[in-house]
């Protein structure tokens, strides 16, 4: 799966439960208060800029299962700022998303060599006479 902008990374509010092991967070939408849907879209597409202000492509991300957790947690601290889980500091959940930030994804396209020759150093030798030995003498 591409980690594209507009589509959430993380598919079902079932495994945003996973993730973060809140099932009470499901009563939520039930009341019809949010769609959470919606905020799982909106949480992947923070998470997704915030790839980009690192300097990764998250088009060419292999693996962007990596940054599940991210836009799990960065949902978590959206509802904790906006105060549906009964007074918890949203900061602590903003702490989390910046740890799950630093994980090195896997990336297609930049990170190969161009050439065959390209990142293979070029290594002459410095003298006429061809090394022998430790200290240049014949064995």
């Amino acid at each position: 799966m591409a980690f594209l902008r507009d589509v959430p990374l993380v598919p079902t509010l079932e495994r945003f439960v996973q993730l973060v092991g809140r099932a009470d967070l499901r009563n939520l939408e039930a009341s019809g208060e949010l769609a959470l849907d919606e905020l799982l879209r909106s949480a992947s597409a923070t998470i997704y800029d915030k790839v980009r202000a690192r300097g990764v492509t998250p088009e060419h991300v292999v693996n962007p299962e990596v940054y599940e957790n991210a836009v799990a947690w960065q949902l978590l601290a959206v509802l904790a700022e906006a105060g549906h889980l009964a007074g918890e500091d949203a900061s602590g959940h903003y702490a989390r998303v910046e740890e799950l930030l630093e994980v090195r994804p896997e990336l297609s396209g930049g990170d190969a060599p161009r050439t065959t020759s390209e990142g293979v150093p070029a290594v002459a030798n410095p003298t006429a006479h061809p090394f022998r030995g430790a200290f240049g003498r014949s064995p």
